[in-house]
């Protein structure tokens, strides 16, 4: 994913900027399309005159979307109908596809738009290959792939020279877990330290690194939110046992909401019909919730049970797509967040997460290195959920369950042993016992069968749990959020629909078959 900042430190974006700016405005007052490919893949390439040309594009005239480059009109690149991405036609050392990551609007003087387009690498094959031999990778590891305590854990401890700093962190985590006091009252105070000793952590370890790494800001960002899952990893029995005290009862009431909507589907919330059907995926993953220990890990279980509902109700309106070539607007339907809060509402529901409305709030008060690092995303599927249990909790649904159930293919209340035919899991005699509390699976089990295994844990301890304490049975008046969010758009997949010849030919060639005067051009027979 193309960070939002991606421009802001891009060298050629910068060349184009100082050095080349005659060649940016050049672009901007013709309103050609300027292509920027990411930071990532320009390591150890020189930024040229050369490089800014050729990825400046300038419509073809001879064809229809081709573009020839600055530098030289004999470079011509293509863009696919699918609009992704740019295919390499001649002028290159070879032929290749470059993939489109992000595109930007920019407006000249005269209040003119034009392009800016984010690129996965340059349109030069070759360059590509150089960044990579050089010993710098054209792609480098983002902070998604240190996401779990362990892996953030992993990452921290595989730089020598931190070995000092995480010395005395474990030292400070230590005595914070034997004597500080945490009071459910001052959970800000809590917050404070916390967020103090991650941004001195964080401060010691760039001290250590070396000049590149310092001035590398994928690297800091990565290490931003390794610092902070580490820290917070390392305190989260103490930390979080706290946090669902504070916010026992917002848990007990969203628990039995839950239970009462079990069989509610999402068509009984004023879903659209033809997206409502049964997310297995989306419940297996955030039934994993209650498992997981950093803010960060949880944070990304809402992200991807977003996803999973997403592609799922995408793959279902494929499947049902009637007729199969798409002549209708409403074909290219788009999933906007007054469809998706209802849709989430029933994962919840199916779910059953002991400690849902702690996991937010922990989530909201201990994950701060966002706030540097705002990807947008995160912070819209944190943003969604808060709608989601705040319609649980000032919705009341008494006269719905009272309601004869709609005619439906699939129960909506998912056995553990439906998702696991769901999701192609084993069965529960192939999945081996939990030892000392984490599960262990067989090593060719999926990532959904050792989800699976500790939901069944979880849900054994909820349930012995549950037999303890008393039922609480909460009325409330209904109260609807207002306003949506951002959309979540399908992306339309439907067949394209093929141009007749002239819509295909630029505008030299469509000037030469409008000749006026009727004659033909080259030999007569």
């Amino acid at each position: 994913m193309t960070e939002v900042d991606e421009l802001d430190v891009n060298p050629l974006f910068r060349a184009l900027q100082k050095e080349y700016l005659g060649l940016y405005e050049k672009a901007q007052e013709n309103c050609y399309i300027v292509c920027i490919p990411q930071t990532s893949s320009l390591a150890n390439i020189t930024v040229t005159r050369k490089l800014a040309e050729t990825h400046i594009l300038k419509p073809s005239p001879y064809f229809k979307s081709q573009y020839q480059t600055l530098e030289s009109s004999a470079k011509v690149v293509q863009l696919e109908e699918n609009g992704k991405e740019f295919q390499t036609v001649e002028g290159f050392s070879e032929k290749h596809a470059v993939k489109i990551l992000n595109e930007e609007l920019g407006y000249n003087q005269d209040y003119k738009p034009y392009k800016i387009l984010i690129l996965e690498c340059p349109f030069d094959p070759s360059l590509k290959v150089r960044a990579t031999r050089n010993g710098t990778p054209a792609t480098t590891n983002s902070f998604s792939a240190f996401q779990t305590y362990t892996e953030s854990c992993n990452f921290l401890k595989s730089f020598a020279e931190y070995k000092m700093v995480l010395r005395q962190v474990d030292e400070n985590l230590k005595q914070f877990n034997a004597n500080y006091m945490i009071l459910k009252d001052y959970l800000s105070e809590v917050q404070h330290k916390l967020k103090s000793l991650c941004q001195q952590v964080t401060q010691d370890c760039l001290k250590c690194s070396q000049y590149a790494k310092q001035q590398d800001p994928k690297f800091r960002e990565t290490l931003d939110y390794s610092v902070e899952s580490y820290v917070m990893g390392t305190v989260h029995s103490k930390v979080f046992s706290v946090v669902k005290e504070t916010y026992e009862r917002d848990d007990k009431l969203l628990f039995t909401k839950s239970r009462q909507l079990h069989n509610v589907t999402a068509e009984q919330l004023g879903v659209n019909k033809k997206i409502a059907c049964p997310l297995p995926q989306a419940v297996v993953e955030l039934a994993n919730l209650d498992g997981l220990r950093t803010p960060l890990e949880k944070l990304f279980c809402l992200k991807s049970t977003i996803d999973n509902a997403s592609q799922t109700i995408q793959n279902h309106l494929e499947e049902n797509r009637v007729p199969p070539v798409s002549t209708a607007a409403e074909e290219n339907y788009c999933l906007t967040s007054d469809d998706l809060i209802p849709i989430l509402v029933t994962v919840i529901a199916q779910a059953q997460c002991r400690y849902f409305a702690s996991n937010i709030h922990y989530i909201e008060t201990f994950h701060w290195a966002s706030e540097a690092n705002d990807r947008g995303n995160l912070s819209y599927c944190l943003v969604t959920f808060k709608a989601a249990v705040e319609y649980m909790k000032h919705t009341s649904f008494d006269e719905m369950e009272r309601q004869p159930r709609l005619k439906r293919e699939v129960n909506t209340h998912i056995s553990l042993e439906e998702l696991r035919r769901a999701t192609n899991g084993p069965k529960a005699a192939d999945l081996s016992s939990p030892v000392n509390g984490s599960s262990v699976v067989q090593s060719g089990a999926s990532h959904y069968d050792r989800q699976l295994e500790r939901i069944s844990q979880m849900l054994k301890e909820s349930n012995d749990e549950l037999r303890k304490t008393e039922k609480k049975q909460s009325n409330h008046t209904s109260s609807i959020f207002g306003e949506s969010y951002e959309r979540l758009q399908k992306p339309a997949e439907g067949l394209p629909t093929r141009k007749q010849d002239k819509e295909d030919l630029g505008d030299f060639l469509t000037s030469l078959q409008n000749d006026m005067f009727g004659m033909n051009f080259g030999k007569q027979s």
